[in-house]
């Protein structure tokens, strides 16, 4: 009689560790695809905020911050529920809910972009993060406690540590790829939309699961799953046919980790086309297509090398942009080589196809970051033009200290020069960045000047202004011009011309390495635009 009531009660166990096994290996999986869905959504919500804002420090900010503080309040609220309603139905809940928030995110992107848009560079940021990721990053936070739970009473709690250790380990471990999927495969070659509905569908599987393998009952079982999975497949689908479409003028546009990059075209009265590039915020440059005539006035700046280097042989360009001033140069020096770096890969390839790049063999195209091309080179330039400054909500703060223009001098021959262009006000109040990067150059090339693009606007409006810096005498009165040069072309670049008088560095800050609180700066002059 003992052997026949055993062999059932060995069933019995051996069917209780399979199931328990089933249930361990299901809250993993779930805590790994939650830690992998909260840093998808984190680096992909950069690129879905950085067109409104900018790709800059106070935008990185706002949604870190903005996620760490949903996170917090996931643990909470997960543990919370965990110890009052420690049921797999509970978490199935949990996970079908951040799947629809995590679904909804472009939705409610394209809803609210007229108004997010205008919200201030500072608090833009924080207040778009709120709205747009907050509900999901809690809602998946809650899933690594709950699963800790869950996971202790296969145990009949007597291993909550190793419960909290497992859970804790797996869910790091796909923060760790969605972390590096995002940044290395998924945000360069996916559109936001396709990465936001991959992420909640994987996580609506996971709830779907969870319905269908631990519900009550069979019929609830069947009928809870039958109902989430139809509101999950009508948000997917939403999201999935109502994509924002682009307007007629967009011939091109891509998302990588660096910019949203947006090429349009429009004709012009003269029967031309123009072609503009965009990154995120910011209007790079443009070429019409039928002629090498350039668009606007301040891509002329290119001029100061014929006026600084009339006998230029080598130039570097730090940051592509449009590609015309550099094509512009390499047409009027018919010896001279150029290096173009831009850092997004995805920018040079576009100039390929919409910018001419491949007609100008003596151009170099290079993705790289500027600071790190200067580094590595061993070439000496008669001309460095510094244009890698993405508009005035996103200054590359490495590209405006005073080691960096100490390592820019170091790659200039004995007679080069460094133009850069930034933007900002010549004086009042918006004009601390322009005498902060007067002052810091101060510290490291003994002449400069600077020109105004827009001089009718007057000095204190916010505008393009480029600075001439160097080791030798770059006034008007040094120059020497040679060949047929156009007097008028000189009368256009030297109108905006500023004296010396006419500005000061005066409570500008030479930016270092240690110290730079340019994007203090920057936001500070958006503030009071």
């Amino acid at each position: 009689m003992s052997n026949q009531t055993d062999q059932p009660r060995s069933h019995l166990s051996a069917s209780r560790r399979s199931d328990g096994a089933a249930r361990r290996l299901y809250l993993l999986v779930t805590a790994f695809v939650a830690g992998a869905a909260v840093m998808t959504i984190e680096l992909a919500g950069n690129r879905i905020l950085a067109p409104w804002f900018g790709n800059s420090l106070y935008t990185w900010t706002g949604l870190i911050g903005v996620i760490l503080v949903s996170i917090s309040l996931g643990y909470y609220l997960g543990g919370w529920l965990a110890d009052r309603r420690p049921d797999y139905v509970v978490l199935a809940h949990l996970l079908a809910v951040s799947a629809l928030l995590t679904l909804l995110v472009p939705i409610l992107q394209s809803l609210l972009e007229d108004r997010v848009g205008r919200l201030g560079v500072v608090s833009g940021p924080v207040l778009a993060s709120l709205l747009l990721f907050a509900l999901p990053g809690c809602l998946l936070a809650t899933v690594s406690p709950f699963a800790i739970r869950l996971t202790s009473l296969l145990w009949d709690d007597r291993n909550i540590g190793i419960s909290a250790g497992s859970v804790g380990m797996v869910s790091t471990l796909g923060s760790v790829l969605g972390t590096f999927g995002s940044g290395f495969v998924f945000i360069p070659h996916l559109r936001l939309r396709t990465i936001f509905l991959a992420t909640g569908i994987a996580v609506a599987v996971l709830a779907i699961v969870a319905y269908g393998l631990f519900g009550a009952s069979l019929r609830r079982r069947r009928l809870t799953t039958l109902a989430w999975a139809l509101l999950l497949g009508a948000a997917a689908g939403a999201l999935a046919f109502t994509g924002g479409s682009l307007p007629e003028s967009v011939v091109f546009e891509q998302t990588t980790f660096y910019h949203r990059i947006r090429i349009t075209e429009k004709p012009t009265p003269d029967g031309d086309r123009l072609r503009n590039l965009t990154l995120d915020t910011t209007s790079e440059g443009s070429q019409y297509v039928g002629s090498r005539k350039l668009p606007m006035h301040y891509q002329e700046f290119w001029e100061l090398a014929r006026i600084y280097c009339p006998q230029l042989k080598r130039a570097a360009f730090l940051g592509g942009g449009g590609f015309a001033m550099p094509e512009a140069l390499l047409d009027a020096f018919p010896d001279a080589h150029a290096d173009v770096v831009e850092i997004d890969p995805a920018v040079i390839a576009a100039g390929r196809k919409f910018f001419r790049v491949d007609e100008y063999p003596r151009m170099t195209p290079v993705a790289d970051d500027a600071r790190r091309f200067l580094r590595l080179a061993d070439t000496r330039y008669d001309f460095i033009f510094a244009d890698a400054y993405n508009g005035i909500r996103s200054i590359p703060a490495h590209l405006v200290t005073r080691e960096f223009f100490e390592l820019v001098k170091s790659r200039l021959d004995e007679r080069g020069v460094l133009v850069m262009n930034i933007i900002s006000a010549a004086e009042g109040e918006n004009s601390l960045l322009f005498r902060s990067v007067l002052k810091t150059l101060g510290a490291v090339f003994p002449y400069r000047e600077a020109f105004l693009v827009s001089p009718g606007s007057g000095k204190a409006t916010v505008q393009n202004i480029f600075i001439v810096a160097a080791g030798h005498d770059v006034s008007p009165q040094s120059i020497t011009l040679t060949g047929d040069y156009d007097p008028q072309r000189i009368d256009s670049l030297f109108s905006g011309y500023l004296f010396p008088d006419e500005y000061h560095t005066a409570g500008g800050v030479v930016f270092t390495d240690d110290c730079n609180p340019v994007e203090y700066l920057v936001a500070q002059t958006l503030r009071s635009r």
